[in-house]
C-alpha cells in the first residue's frame, strides 16, 4: 500500500471512541472506506480525499436524522429495592413516635428534637433533623407514613433507593434550617413534612430535566412543575407548628400541638428539593451508581440523622 497520508483527510472529530465508530459504520453503509487515527486525545475519522465530499454529506445526514429522535428513556431500577427502603422509613419513623410517647430511656425527646427556631439560629442545627422524626398525633404521623413512602418510591425509581433518602435527610433539613431564619424566634415544627416535600421537588425537577432530554413537546416538559405545585398547594396545609412552652410537660406537648399551615418549612423543603432534583437530572448520564453503593447512601442517610439525635441526646 504506497498511499501518503496526503492521501486521507479527516471528515469527523469527538472526544468519544463510540461517536467515531457509528460514523464510520455509517460510511461503511454507504460503500465509503475509512480509517481512524488519535490526536490530542480526540478520535478522528478518516477518509480518501475523493470520498471526503460524500462522506461529509452521509455523516451530515446522520446526525441531522438522530437529532430529530427523542433519547431513550432509561430502564427504572427494580421495585423491590424501592419499596424496602420505604418499608424501613415507615418503621423508622414509627420507632420515633413511640420512643417519644414513652419518654424511653429517660430521655424528653420532644424537648429535644423540637426545630425550635430560637435554638437553631443560636447553632443547634442537627435540630433540623430531629424534628423530622416527631409527629402531633397518630393522624400526623400517618399522612407523613403515606405520602413520605409513596414520593419515596417514585423518587427511587427515578434515581435510586439511596439518592432519594438521601435527598429526603438533605432537604428536609435544609427547609428546616432555612424557616427557622425566615420564622419569629419563637417558631416551632415538627414532622417529616418537609423532607416529604422535598423529595416532591426533587422529583418534579428530575423529571424536567429529563423531559428536556427526551425533547418532549412544551406542555409535557412543564407539566411536572404543574402537577407539583398543585401537590404543595393540596397538601401543604398538613403541618404542625408547636408551642415551645409546652414542652417542659414532655408528652404533654401533644395536647398542646396545634394545626397549622407551616407553609415556610414546606416551600423552603420543596424548592431544596427542585435544586438536587436538578442536579440528580443533569448527572444521570453521567454518573452510573450500582445497589452498593446506593445501599452506602441510604446508609449514610441513616447515619446523619442518627448524629443528629447524638447531638441532640447528649
Amino acid at each position: 500500500m504506497n498511499e501518503t497520508p496526503a492521501t486521507w483527510i479527516e471528515v469527523s472529530r469527538a472526544i468519544e471512541r463510540k461517536t467515531i465508530d457509528d460514523h464510520a459504520l455509517v460510511l461503511e453503509a454507504r460503500g465509503i472506506a475509512s480509517g481512524t487515527a488519535v490526536a490530542f486525545g480526540q478520535q478522528i475519522l478518516l477518509v480518501r480525499v475523493d470520498d471526503a465530499a460524500r462522506a461529509r454529506a452521509e455523516l451530515d445526514k446522520y446526525v441531522r436524522e438522530n437529532r430529530k429522535l427523542p433519547a431513550r428513556e432509561a430502564e427504572p431500577p427494580p421495585i423491590r429495592w424501592s419499596i424496602v427502603a420505604a418499608l424501613v422509613y415507615a418503621a423508622v419513623l414509627v420507632a420515633f413516635d413511640l420512643a417519644a410517647r414513652r419518654e424511653s430511656f429517660g430521655f424528653d425527646w420532644w424537648r429535644a428534637g423540637v426545630a425550635d427556631a430560637a435554638v437553631i439560629r443560636g447553632g443547634a442545627w442537627w435540630r433540623a433533623l430531629t424534628a423530622l422524626c416527631l409527629h402531633a398525633d397518630v393522624l400526623h404521623l400517618a399522612g407523613n407514613l403515606a405520602f413520605g413512602a409513596a414520593f419515596g418510591v417514585m423518587l427511587a425509581q427515578s434515581v435510586g433507593f439511596g439518592l432519594a433518602w438521601l435527598a429526603f435527610v438533605v432537604t428536609g433539613g435544609i427547609g428546616n434550617l432555612a424557616n427557622a431564619w425566615l420564622q419569629s424566634p419563637s417558631h416551632a415544627a415538627i414532622g417529616a413534612s418537609t423532607a416529604v416535600f422535598g423529595m416532591l421537588g426533587a422529583q418534579v425537577a428530575h423529571d424536567w430535566m429529563r423531559r428536556r432530554e427526551l425533547h418532549y413537546n412544551l406542555f409535557r416538559r412543564w407539566a411536572p412543575f404543574a402537577i407539583g405545585a398543585a401537590l404543595l398547594a393540596w397538601l401543604g396545609g398538613d403541618g404542625r407548628q408547636i408551642d415551645p412552652n409546652a414542652f417542659p410537660q414532655g408528652p404533654g406537648a401533644l395536647e398542646a400541638a396545634r394545626p397549622a399551615i407551616d407553609v415556610g418549612a414546606h416551600v423552603m423543603g420543596f424548592l431544596a428539593g427542585l435544586a438536587l432534583g436538578g442536579l440528580f437530572g443533569w448527572s444521570k448520564e453521567r454518573v452510573t451508581l450500582t445497589v452498593r453503593a446506593q445501599a452506602a447512601l441510604a446508609g449514610a442517610s441513616c447515619a446523619l440523622v442518627a448524629l443528629a439525635w447524638v447531638l441532640a441526646l447528649r
